[in-house]
C-alpha cells in the first residue's frame, strides 16, 4: 500500500509534473515538491485532488546544499522518505554534433546528470535509516539509440541510466529498488506543437 508513504519529487514544473503529482496524491502519497519556482507548482496544485497538502520546497537541485535541504524539510515534516522521482532537467537541444560546444555539453550534463545525482544522493541515508526505498530516475530514448541532433542530450542521459543502475547494484541489499524510466515521445502540448500525429502515435 502506497497510502501515506513520502515521496519526493524533484522539477515538479516540469511539463509532465502535473500528470505525475495527480497520481501520487491518487494513490495516497505524501509529497514533497521542489522547485525553483514554487508559485508555478501552487497554481498546478490547485487545480489538483488534494493538491493543498503538497509541500513545496523551493530548491535548486545543481547545488547539493539544496537537494539536502528538501530532504530534510521531508523529514522534519514527515519523519520519513520513502520515494523519489525527478522530472528536473538541463533542457532539450538538438543540431548536428559538429555544431556543438563544450558549453552545450556542460549544460546538458549538469542539467540532467548532476542534478539527478543531487537529489538521489540526498535521498539515500534517509531512506537507508528507513529501512529502504524506491528510487526512480528519468532518461529518454536518446540515452540508447540518439536521434539525428541529440549526441549531447543522449549522452547526458545515457549518463543518467548508468548512475540509476550503480545505485541498485550498490544498494540493493539495503533495501533500495532504483530503476531509470527510458521514456519515449510523451504527447505533452509542447510536443503537440512540433511533432506529427504519426509520431505521436508511435
Amino acid at each position: 500500500m502506497s497510502a501515506g508513504r513520502v515521496v519526493v519529487l524533484g522539477g515538479a514544473t516540469a511539463r509532465t509534473a502535473e500528470a505525475v503529482l495527480r497520481a501520487f496524491l491518487g494513490a495516497g502519497y505524501r509529497v514533497v515538491a521542489t522547485a525553483r519556482r514554487p508559485e508555478a507548482v501552487r497554481q498546478t496544485l490547485a487545480r489538483l485532488p488534494g493538491g493543498g497538502a503538497v509541500e513545496v520546497v523551493e530548491a535548486d537541485l545543481h547545488d547539493p546544499q539544496g537537494a539536502a535541504r528538501v530532504v530534510a524539510v521531508a523529514q522534519e515534516r514527515y519523519g520519513r522518505v520513502d520515494a523519489m522521482t525527478t522530472l528536473a532537467s538541463g533542457g532539450f537541444q538538438q543540431r548536428p554534433f559538429a555544431e556543438t560546444s563544450l558549453d552545450e555539453l556542460r549544460q546538458l550534463v549538469e542539467g540532467n546528470l548532476y542534478m539527478t545525482y543531487n537529489l538521489c544522493r540526498a535521498v539515500l541515508p534517509a531512506m537507508l535509516a528507513g529501512g529502504g526505498g524506491h528510487i526512480v530516475t528519468v532518461a529518454g530514448g536518446s540515452a540508447l539509440d540518439p536521434g539525428y541532433g541529440r549526441a549531447l542530450f543522449g549522452a547526458s542521459k545515457a549518463a543518467v541510466v548508468t548512475l540509476t543502475k550503480g545505485i541498485a547494484r550498490d544498494h540493493k541489499g539495503q533495501g533500495i529498488v532504483a530503476n531509470c524510466l527510458v521514456a519515449g515521445t510523451i504527447a505533452t502540448e509542447e510536443a503537440q506543437g512540433y511533432l506529427d500525429a504519426e509520431s505521436l502515435r508511435a
